[in-house]
Formats: C-alpha cells, structure tokens, sequence
C-alpha cells in the first residue's frame, strides 16, 4: 500500500486514500447497485480491475483521453479513477442530446468511448460501461505518478467551455462534510465533485445514485 502522508484537503491523494481506505475501512458501503453491496474494498479492487481493461484489452494509453457518455452511473467514478491510475484522461458527457455528445466527439476525438447502456447509438469506437467490470482482468496495467495536479478531468467553465481541470483544483477547498450523499443524472460537475463526490470518498461515505435506484425500482 502506498504511504499515506498527513494531508490537508488540498493535498489530498485520493487515488491513495481510495486504496486506503480499502484496506482500513473495507467494509463500509461505498453505494449499492442492485444486485450488488459495493464497499470500499471492492470499489478499490474494480478500480484496479477497470485499469487493467483499459489498458490490457482496450488499449488505452497515458496521455489518452476517453470519453464516458451516460447519465451519471456510479461506476464512471470506477473509470474515472481506472484512468487516472494508468495516466490517461476522462471526457464526461452526461444527460445530454445525442446531437451534441456526437459534436464533441468529433471535436474532441478521444480513442474510446464508454457509455451507459442506453446511449449506444451513433457511437462508434465504443464499450458499455458494464463491460468494464464484467469479469475480472488478467493483464497488469502500467500504473502512472499519482500525480494530483495532472489535467485528466474535462469540465465545462461557467461560459460552457471544456477546459481540463486536475484533482488538487478540485480538492482546494473541499467542505469539512459533504453536502449530500445523493447523485441524481450527473457527477462530473465542478460543484458535485467538489462538495459530494469527493468529500464522500475522503471520508468513506456512502452516496446513493439516481441511475442506480431506477433500475432498483424496475427490479433490472
């Protein structure tokens, strides 16, 4: 495990606080998916799974960048961090119209695209999310600096720019507790990582999906 310094929350490594807290609070529910009780320890073990997939059967390489495309699924946090551990970069495109996931697509060009099961069409040079924790991996995915001030997160600005952002911008001033524990159809937004997302998984928090508690309901 890596050594974990004293940090204050904007020095936080939350790829080592992740793998942490999988070995120090392993039990503690992350969130639920329907058929399945994700804690931290297995969050942790499908973040190494989801690097190993990328890398090892699809491909991806540092310095690339892949695009998820969806409604705010709790396993594209898996991804998101999968990414980061192999050095490559994440576009979100979430709750949006086709016509424009496609623009940015063509405009952004990454090499893969990850997306919900419902968003496959027009999409080419794609994956389902699900298929990136399916089973488990066999190859050994090169694992990157944990470098919290790399640009690996694409966000629109306040004027509808896509401008690259990093973890140590987003963690500059996290709240002493997070806002809420709830996601509805979004998690990449400055705001949401900022006072839910990230403050929950530094604190080993359990958060509760939209996109999650549907397929609950419709017993899927």
């Amino acid at each position: 495990m890596r050594k974990i310094p004293l940090m204050k929350t904007d020095q936080l490594s939350m790829l080592a606080l992740l793998e942490a807290h999988a070995n120090t609070q392993g039990d503690t529910l992350a969130h639920v998916l329907p058929l399945r009780d994700i804690t931290y320890r297995r969050l942790w073990s499908r973040i190494e799974r989801g690097s190993a997939r990328l890398h090892g059967e699809w491909g991806v390489k540092a310095g690339d960048l892949v695009a998820y495309v969806g409604h705010g699924h709790p396993d594209a946090i898996v991804l998101y961090f999968s990414l980061l551990r192999i050095g490559a970069s994440l576009l979100p495109l979430e709750s949006m119209p086709l016509p424009d996931v496609q623009q940015l697509l063509a405009a952004k060009r990454p090499v893969l695209v990850v997306h919900d099961a419902d968003m496959q069409s027009g999409i080419s040079h794609a994956h389902p999310l699900e298929a990136l924790l399916a089973v488990w991996s066999h190859h050994d995915a090169p694992i990157a600096a944990d470098d919290m001030t790399r640009r690996a997160l694409w966000l629109p600005d306040s004027n509808g720019q896509w401008q690259a952002t990093s973890l140590i911008e987003l963690c500059a001033a996290l709240p002493t507790a997070p806002r809420s524990g709830f996601i509805t159809d979004r998690i990449f937004s400055a705001d949401l990582l900022a006072h839910v997302v990230l403050p929950s998984l530094r604190d080993a928090r359990q958060m509760q999906f939209a996109a999650t508690d549907k397929l609950a309901d419709t017993g899927s």
